[in-house]
Protein backbone atom coordinates (compact mmCIF):
# COMPACT_ATOMS: atom_id res chain seq x y z
CA UNK A 1 0.00 0.00 0.00
CA UNK A 2 2.09 2.52 -0.97
CA UNK A 3 0.07 5.65 -1.65
CA UNK A 4 0.53 9.08 -1.85
CA UNK A 5 -2.91 9.68 -0.97
CA UNK A 6 -5.22 8.03 1.29
CA UNK A 7 -7.81 6.27 -0.05
CA UNK A 8 -9.79 8.25 3.06
CA UNK A 9 -8.84 11.63 1.55
CA UNK A 10 -10.11 10.73 -1.77
CA UNK A 11 -13.16 9.58 -0.28
CA UNK A 12 -13.72 12.54 1.96
CA UNK A 13 -13.36 14.44 -1.21
CA UNK A 14 -16.18 12.74 -3.10
CA UNK A 15 -18.33 13.07 -0.22
CA UNK A 16 -17.69 16.74 0.32
CA UNK A 17 -18.74 17.10 -3.81
CA UNK A 18 -21.53 15.88 -3.55
CA UNK A 19 -22.81 17.19 -0.34
CA UNK A 20 -21.70 20.99 -0.36
CA UNK A 21 -24.20 21.48 -3.23
CA UNK A 22 -26.49 20.59 -1.21
CA UNK A 23 -25.90 22.62 1.94
CA UNK A 24 -25.27 25.81 -0.53
CA UNK A 25 -29.03 25.41 -1.78
CA UNK A 26 -30.55 25.03 1.73
CA UNK A 27 -28.69 27.86 3.14
CA UNK A 28 -28.96 30.14 0.16
CA UNK A 29 -33.13 29.45 0.38
CA UNK A 30 -33.00 30.04 3.70
CA UNK A 31 -31.45 33.45 3.54
CA UNK A 32 -34.03 34.27 0.56
CA UNK A 33 -36.57 33.25 2.89
CA UNK A 34 -35.22 35.68 5.46
CA UNK A 35 -34.88 38.30 2.96
CA UNK A 36 -38.76 37.63 2.33
CA UNK A 37 -39.77 38.01 5.94
CA UNK A 38 -37.78 41.12 6.22
CA UNK A 39 -34.67 39.61 8.08
CA UNK A 40 -31.90 41.57 5.90
CA UNK A 41 -29.23 41.12 8.47
CA UNK A 42 -29.75 37.48 8.38
CA UNK A 43 -30.50 37.18 4.77
CA UNK A 44 -26.89 39.29 4.69
CA UNK A 45 -24.93 36.54 6.83
CA UNK A 46 -26.34 33.79 5.62
CA UNK A 47 -25.43 35.17 1.67
CA UNK A 48 -21.78 35.50 2.68
CA UNK A 49 -21.87 31.82 4.43
CA UNK A 50 -23.03 30.18 0.65
CA UNK A 51 -20.44 32.43 -0.67
CA UNK A 52 -17.96 30.82 1.32
CA UNK A 53 -19.42 27.53 1.30
CA UNK A 54 -19.42 27.87 -2.82
CA UNK A 55 -15.94 29.09 -2.27
CA UNK A 56 -15.02 26.11 -0.44
CA UNK A 57 -17.00 23.56 -3.05
CA UNK A 58 -14.72 25.27 -5.58
CA UNK A 59 -11.34 24.39 -3.59
CA UNK A 60 -13.03 20.97 -2.52
CA UNK A 61 -13.53 20.11 -6.60
CA UNK A 62 -10.03 21.04 -7.53
CA UNK A 63 -8.49 18.96 -5.10
CA UNK A 64 -10.32 15.93 -6.05
CA UNK A 65 -9.17 16.31 -9.40
CA UNK A 66 -5.28 17.01 -8.64
CA UNK A 67 -5.60 13.67 -6.14
CA UNK A 68 -7.15 11.76 -8.67
CA UNK A 69 -4.76 12.86 -11.48
CA UNK A 70 -1.49 12.44 -8.88
CA UNK A 71 -3.11 8.73 -8.21
CA UNK A 72 -3.91 8.14 -11.61
CA UNK A 73 -0.25 9.44 -12.75
CA UNK A 74 1.27 6.89 -9.92
CA UNK A 75 -0.99 3.99 -11.22
CA UNK A 76 0.73 4.60 -14.90
CA UNK A 77 -1.64 2.94 -16.12
CA UNK A 78 -4.76 3.92 -18.72
CA UNK A 79 -8.63 2.81 -17.28
CA UNK A 80 -10.00 2.00 -20.52
CA UNK A 81 -6.70 0.27 -21.73
CA UNK A 82 -6.74 -3.72 -21.20
CA UNK A 83 -3.30 -5.45 -20.01
CA UNK A 84 -2.92 -7.04 -23.43
CA UNK A 85 -1.34 -6.04 -26.43
CA UNK A 86 -3.55 -5.75 -29.79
Amino acid sequence: MNQLIPRQVTLALVVAAILMPIAISVVLGVSVLLDQMGDELGAAVLGRISLGLGLLWTVDLVSLVLALGIAQGLCGKNPGSNDREP
